[in-house]
């Protein structure tokens, strides 16, 4: 009877309660889970998801995830007149995204 070298979860055990003991039960049981979840998914490997918005909403949130680097730097430099321009640029960038749906 195969069994995980690590936890000693079985084959048998996971079919039964659909549970796998540790991670090194997906590199044991490869073969054997595969068949199982792409019955399940569609496919065996996780492809992540791009966010679906277009190439100037994209442009505002890595403008505002710059503004608020940049922010954060100027406030741990003391340089704060320069941190509060940033944070009403900050503020204007946030009412776009939000009238955008995206924040």
């Amino acid at each position: 009877m195969k069994r995980c070298d690590k936890c000693g979860t079985s084959w048998e055990q996971f079919y039964k309660t659909s549970m796998l003991g540790c991670e090194n039960c997906y590199r044991v049981f490869r073969a054997e889970l595969e068949p199982v979840i792409r019955k399940m998914q569609g496919k065996t490997r996780h492809t992540g998801k791009v966010p679906k918005v277009g190439d100037l909403d994209r442009e505002l949130l890595c403008e505002y995830k710059n503004l608020l680097a940049d922010k954060e730097s100027a406030m741990l430099e003391g340089r704060f007149e320069e941190a509060s321009e940033l944070d009403e640029e900050i503020r204007q960038l946030q009412y776009e995204l939000s009238r955008r749906g995206l924040r």
